[in-house]
């Protein structure tokens, strides 16, 4: 029995094929890229599969994308939060394309798992960019843009210092990915719908519902939003912590 893929009602027969060629099932994506992403992204999967472009240059639009997406947020102004989740969804819609596109063009290196690798790390700058975000709207906390800038620069090329190597070594392991946090999703509809809202994805969905609403209300929302997703980062941080470190004992 195929397992179930997304669809859309203007899918033709040779689309549908093409999804159970180049999509995940059900149980492998996460709610956001499956009700949102998926839908649209074979047909742009599609159209780069008739150009030069490689699974592995859309692998480096990816991680430009969710890099400046940090930079965006910590603007700390309505402008830079609706590029932030524009520049999010594009970067996101990236990183399903490159695995669709190498699927369709029957291609696979290891250079691309490096760089699958490297953008999963780009959460440390986006959460920077949250933080100085944050920072810059509490009163008395003088930080203009060009000093949140250099700082989340200095962050960034921390980060991919420190992810490069292990990056590289992680593609010489060969090695399954697993994360026991990241597995509970799949217990449950409710798990699966926690995990969305304490995750990027739900956070960049509710980020853009309330800058709609500040703009038209006035009233400070996002900063709120911020705080919580902070908190509920360390929070994730920690389970994770605690059963990775149960698990390997």
């Amino acid at each position: 029995m195929m397992e179930k893929r997304p669809t859309l009602p203007v899918d033709s027969e040779r689309v549908r094929f093409l999804r159970s060629l180049c999509q995940k099932p059900r149980h492998m994506e996460e709610i956001w890229s499956w009700y949102v992403l998926r839908r649209v992204s074979i047909y742009v999967t599609l159209a780069l599969g008739r150009t030069p472009v490689t699974p592995n240059g859309i692998s480096w639009s990816s991680l430009f994308f969710f890099a400046v997406t940090g930079w965006f947020l910590l603007s700390g102004e309505m402008w830079g939060y609706l590029l932030a989740v524009l520049f999010y969804n594009l970067g996101y819609l990236c990183d399903c394309l490159d695995g669709e596109l190498a699927r369709l063009k029957e291609v696979t290196s290891r250079l691309g798992v490096f760089l699958d690798t490297l953008i999963r790390a780009m959460s440390i700058p986006i959460l920077t960019g949250v933080s100085l975000g944050l920072l810059r709207q509490i009163e008395g906390v003088k930080l203009d843009l060009w000093a949140s800038s250099l700082i989340y620069g200095v962050v960034l090329v921390g980060t991919l210092a420190l992810l490069v190597p292990l990056a590289y070594n992680y593609v010489g392991l060969k090695e399954d990915e697993g994360d026991p946090v990241s597995d509970m999703r799949t217990t449950s509809s409710l798990m699966e719908w926690v995990a969305f809202f304490t995750g990027m994805p739900g956070f960049f969905a509710i980020l853009l519902i309330l800058t709609a609403v500040e703009f038209f209300s006035g009233w400070v929302l996002v900063p709120i939003l911020f705080i919580g997703f902070l908190l509920v980062m360390a929070l994730k941080t920690l389970v994770r912590l605690y059963l990775t470190t149960m698990k390997l004992i």
